[in-house]
């Protein structure tokens, strides 16, 4: 028999909910302190807009800010030598050790994967990483934008279990832990 788990990332394999941090770290490693400037002025409209309720359209001005323009090499060259010490550093640990239990393990991220694949692959073992995808223009620069909608990223993965056993466990930061069993 074979264990499955999905976790998001954001609020249940890290301890924060919010990835602002993540970003302003790309912005400045990738691209300097002008663009670091520019997402940090942009953040009372990013607040406003979740308390606003539309925190996805807050997430996809992040996202926009701090990666348009950008070579998709410069990402994930940030994502691979500056990320993973500020993610490691706000692991849920007790989180991490329910999630390593389990022989399939898969993690949801409203970030783009690119920012979040090679830590959850390395670090926390996982198999599938399932998140937003930047939209690339054909000489290798990011747009800014993202393909589909953000919000609906955790709950297209939900679907996968809907006539599955399905044990669903909300952490309390948030985010949630998804589980199932299936016969191999």
């Amino acid at each position: 028999m074979e264990y499955s788990i999905v976790s998001e990332f954001e609020g249940t394999l890290l301890k924060d909910q919010d990835p602002f941090s993540y970003f302003m770290l790309v912005a400045f490693e990738a691209s300097g302190f002008i663009r670091f400037t520019l997402l940090l002025l942009t953040w009372p409209v990013i607040r406003f807009l979740d308390v606003l309720g539309v925190g996805d359209v807050g997430l996809k001005l992040m996202v926009f800010v701090a990666t348009m323009g950008l070579r998709v090499s410069k990402t994930e060259l940030v994502s691979r030598v500056v990320l993973p010490k500020f993610y490691m550093d706000d692991v849920d640990m007790e989180a991490w050790r329910v999630f390593s239990r389990y022989d399939k393990r898969v993690v949801v991220t409203k970030m783009p994967r690119i920012m979040v694949e090679r830590f959850v692959k390395e670090h926390l073992r996982a198999d599938v990483v399932v998140g937003s995808e930047l939209v690339v223009n054909r000489f290798g620069f990011a747009t800014g934008f993202v393909n589909g909608d953000i919000g609906s990223i955790s709950s297209k993965v939900a679907k996968l279990f809907v006539n599955d056993e399905l044990s669903t466990q909300p952490r309390p930061a948030g985010g949630k832990l998804w589980t199932r069993s299936s016969s191999s």
